[in-house]
């Protein structure tokens, strides 16, 4: 067409362009001059011809440093196929950057991999699957265990053989079954159970010792804002001196009591994957605002077989660095996986030696919602059809609806966008996974958002470049000061290098990264007291409903546009719930005795659980006039707000939850001895 020969005049002399329509779509894939290297888009040729200019007589050199630009993954995903720079690969004349020529016959497939399609809904070549390349020398071990194959644990009975609990298979893995493979005995129990199990139980004559014990969350019902905790998941495990195969893997003896029994869930929690590397590949870094997020290098995790992912939520455990927890962002230039200091969760073994670490990757990221509607977003791309017909998709959360009102936006706009929402194409929100920058050069305050959008007169453009300002929250968001109105980076920053610049933009849509913070406080922070270990972060970017937050002349709203453009921690937040982690100098020598006793007060964690329902309940209804207005700014709703927070934490670092006194008669008697006035 007139249309593809105006494209290919833009380009370098010898390109060619195919037909791969379909009878749906019409698509054009474009090959490079010499090596016939198909390109699937106009314009990811025009981003490698640019290239190609700077060594029009040697393609194969363009190429190798136009991967090294964008990573292999995403030029794997930008191709059709290899052309004759496969040839060369093969021959040993080229090869794809930082990987050796031996290559393997088959990939192995990752965990959920599915296949994808084309925009245009035929199946992506498999090209690329053939010519799998594992690094030169692998970053992954074995199972340091006698059994590396992960056993599902029996089923178990409680101590007086009262009731035989009947649990399904599971298909994922867990830390503890792989460490005590086929000696691992779970038993699942009701909070309000009047009997529970002792810290040892007999089953076939033979001695199970409480190991860990996790809360159990049901389902989300259609008029419940949090699924509820009111069952438990205990784990037992078969060894002699369990506590000291304990202190084998880390230091919990200088850890408060409801700390350890969060550290042990962690173990005991079911994951997507579980690797092994030599704990040299790990170094702690200085704290700079990373708020649980660190780096692993790019192509560290090759010889997993994983499809592309840009981040992972992991658990890393070992001797030699004790109990890690958060979020893992890809970064170049860097050869071991980088922890800062808050992501440290429990101390080194002072018993054991050994230099194994067990990565625990509780999810990778994009998620699959998140990959999808980013090829939604992309012009170049388009999602599946199942996804653009799903007809279940999860209406707006009635608490962020409840906040958007209170912020002076109608309720007639806020209900009509969360009606529309539910058809992609009104779709202007997303829930994405928080990370911090790894270059170091983001702007303070700002943010930037993964992915590209299609702009006002429909070229590809980055997220931010599209959409300027976001709407930014997390949950739980209850009270004023938990939403903030944000920039987003759109071009290059001053000061940050095109290196750095093309690694944010080669991140799928999916994540939030945040700047590093030095001198003031962290941002993840100032959005409802958020961090980057995992948290998910609400960003909406509706035209409607951001112009009136930014504009309108409402009293309401203009008393709110302040404190949404006011990025600092709020002012008068009192919280006795310290999350931070500490641990003692001084061991304690019946921490997992004392830990047990925590995990079987089931009557103490059912009033919890009961009462993080009833705060919510005493919030909404607080800040609900006779009228039906919604009055967040409601000097008990706001109380009842910071104290639901406090009760969700409250369990696992211990402490009392603030609530002024004359509200403490709104609880039952058994919760209100959780709570304290100060």
């Amino acid at each position: 067409t007139n249309r593809d020969e105006d494209k290919l005049s833009s380009l370098s002399t010898g390109w060619g362009a195919v037909d791969c329509s379909s009878r749906q779509t019409p698509v054009t894939h474009y090959t490079t001059p010499k090596l016939q290297i198909r390109f699937r888009s106009y314009t990811s040729a025009i981003d490698f011809d640019n290239t190609l200019k700077k060594h029009p007589c040697d393609e194969a050199k363009a190429v190798d440093e136009y991967i090294q630009k964008i990573g292999r993954n995403k030029f794997r995903y930008r191709v059709e196929n290899f052309g004759g720079y496969s040839s060369r690969w093969r021959s040993g004349s080229s090869k794809l950057p930082n990987a050796s020529t031996k290559m393997q016959s088959k990939r192995t497939p990752g965990m959920n991999e599915k296949k994808t399609t084309c925009p245009s809904g035929r199946k992506k070549s498999n090209t690329h699957n053939l010519h799998y390349e594992e690094p030169e020398e692998s970053n992954l071990l074995g199972s340091p265990f006698n059994f590396p194959s992960p056993s599902t644990p029996e089923d178990g009975l409680n101590c007086c053989e009262i009731k035989i609990i009947r649990l399904k298979p599971r298909k994922k893995v867990s830390f503890f079954c792989e460490r005590f493979p086929n000696r691992s005995l779970r038993i699942e129990n009701s909070l309000d159970d009047d009997t529970p199990p002792e810290k040892t139980v007999i089953k076939n004559g033979i001695k199970y010792t409480l190991a860990s014990g996790k809360l159990i969350k049901d389902k989300q019902g259609q008029r419940q804002q949090f699924g509820s905790e009111k069952r438990i998941e205990l784990l037992y495990i078969r060894t002699q001196g369990l506590q000291k195969e304990l202190e084998k893997i880390c230091s919990f003896s200088s850890m408060k009591p409801e700390k350890v029994v969060a550290r042990l869930a962690h173990l005991q929690s079911e994951s997507h994957k579980i690797l092994y590397i030599d704990s040299s590949k790990i170094e702690w870094i200085t704290e700079e605002g990373h708020e649980g997020c660190g780096f692993y290098p790019e192509g560290f995790f090759d010889a997993w077989g994983r499809k592309s992912y840009d981040a992972m939520q992991v658990r890393i455990v070992g001797p030699k660095i004790g109990l890690a927890k958060g979020m893992l962002l890809r970064k170049r230039g860097i050869t071991r996986i980088q922890l800062p200091e808050s992501m440290r969760k429990a101390p080194v073994s002072t018993t054991c030696n050994e230099s194994w670490a067990a990565v625990v990757i509780k999810n990778v990221y994009p998620s699959a919602e998140n990959n999808q509607m980013g090829r939604f977003l992309d012009p170049e791309w388009d999602a599946t059809k199942s996804w653009r017909d799903k007809d279940d998709r999860k209406p707006l959360s009635k608490m962020y609806q409840r906040m958007l009102i209170g912020y002076g936006v109608k309720e007639s706009d806020v209900d009509w966008y969360a009606k529309r929402s539910r058809n992609p194409n009104k779709l202007r929100h997303a829930h994405l996974r928080g990370c911090t920058d790894p270059t170091g050069k983001l702007p303070e305050n700002k943010v930037f958002i993964t992915g590209y959008a299609s702009s006002s007169d429909n070229r590809r453009e980055l997220f931010g470049k599209v959409h300027k300002k976001v709407y930014l929250s997390r949950s739980p968001c209850l009270e004023p000061g938990d939403a903030k109105m944000v920039s987003v980076v759109g071009s290059k920053p001053k000061g940050m290098s095109t290196d750095d610049w093309n690694l944010l933009c080669s991140y799928d849509f999916g994540t939030i990264i945040f700047p590093k913070s030095r001198l003031s406080a962290p941002l993840p922070c100032m959005i409802a007291g958020g961090d980057l270990d995992g948290d998910d972060y609400f960003v909406l970017y509706e035209d409607k409903i951001l112009d009136h937050l930014l504009h309108s002349k409402d009293k309401l709203t203009s008393k709110s546009r302040k404190l949404l453009h006011k990025l600092e921690l709020p002012d008068g937040t009192e919280h006795s719930v310290n999350k931070k982690t500490k641990f003692s100098q001084k061991a304690d020598n019946k921490w997992l005795s004392k830990a047990q006793n925590k995990m079987l007060d089931f009557s103490t964690q059912c009033a919890g659980s009961q009462m993080v329902g009833k705060l919510w309940s005493l919030c909404k209804k607080a800040s609900t006039k006779d009228s039906g207005k919604i009055d967040i700014y409601d000097e008990d709703a706001i109380a009842y707000a910071r104290a639901y927070k406090d009760a969700l934490d409250v369990q696992k670092h211990g402490g009392k939850i603030v609530l002024p006194h004359h509200l403490h008669q709104n609880l039952p008697e058994s919760q209100q001895v959780f709570l304290t006035s100060k």
